[in-house]
């Protein structure tokens, strides 16, 4: 079953690229020993972010309920 966080991202139809700042990013975490790895969704929130398609607050609201979607507890 497709998480309601997962439809919303994929139902606005937006490439999701990987660009240089992404790759800079996983790598200054890398160096720092981070582990921060985002999955798709994450990923193609972050980049409708970048595209304006929605706004920082729905950025975080979307991000929050992916959360507890994939992380019950």
């Amino acid at each position: 079953m497709v998480s309601n966080v997962a439809w919303y991202a994929t139902s606005q139809r937006k490439q999701m690229p990987v660009t240089a700042t992404d790759v800079y990013g996983d790598t200054l975490a890398r160096v720092c020993g981070d582990d921060v790895d985002l999955d798709p969704v994450e990923r193609g929130l972050i980049h409708l972010k970048r595209q304006k398609v929605i706004s920082g607050r729905r950025l975080v609201t979307l991000l929050a309920r992916h959360q507890r979607e994939i992380r019950p507890e």
